[in-house]
């Protein structure tokens, strides 16, 4: 059980390297970031062009998720015990948000080969480790892209975002 929790939750290591943290300054505030950092956060996140981004709305969209994602949660158990037995098909869930977070991310990005190499990555995974599929292809999936030309990443607008993220800096330290 435990290992199914590691290899289910490890994504999250990878969500660390992009999730831009550093917008939040408050120590308590930080902590609660990385807490609720959560797929559907990270994904709309990746979406916003940097000067989107800020400190109170990143905080503000983390507590709305988590309040949905705890009221959805009981009201599903509250829900859930009054079903006389498994609903079929529901499994199919969790693969459906995966399926329209990478679509979006696709959207905003316009990038195929990443997810192209993701698709590629987990069919190898679920043919040669199926029964540990997710950790196996967060791991070649890693690999490929590590293996990709190095090239900045930009904001929807043409702009560097380590271009951008320093003249934020810049007009902080001025200010």
């Amino acid at each position: 059980m435990a290992g199914t929790v590691l290899m289910v939750n490890f994504r999250h290591v990878f969500y660390a390297f992009s999730f831009p943290l550093h917008l939040v300054r408050h120590p308590v505030a930080k902590a609660y970031a990385v807490y609720a950092m959560i797929d559907e956060v990270y994904a709309v996140n990746a979406s916003l062009d940097e000067h989107e981004r800020s400190a109170p709305r990143l905080l503000a969209m983390q507590i709305a998720c988590e309040v949905y994602w705890v009221g959805g949660g009981l009201t599903g158990v509250v829900l859930g015990t009054a079903l006389p037995a498994p609903v079929k098909g529901l499994e199919f869930a969790q693969c459906a948000l995966f399926t329209v977070l990478t679509l979006d991310a696709f959207r905003s990005r316009q990038e195929i080969l990443p997810v192209l190499l993701a698709g590629a990555s987990v069919t190898v995974a679920l043919v040669l480790t199926p029964g540990a599929a997710m950790f196996t292809a967060l791991l070649l999936f890693v690999g490929l892209l590590l293996l990709l030309p190095r090239r900045p990443l930009r904001s929807s607008g043409g702009t560097p975002i380590a271009v951008t993220a320093r003249r934020a800096a810049e007009e902080t330290a001025d200010a």
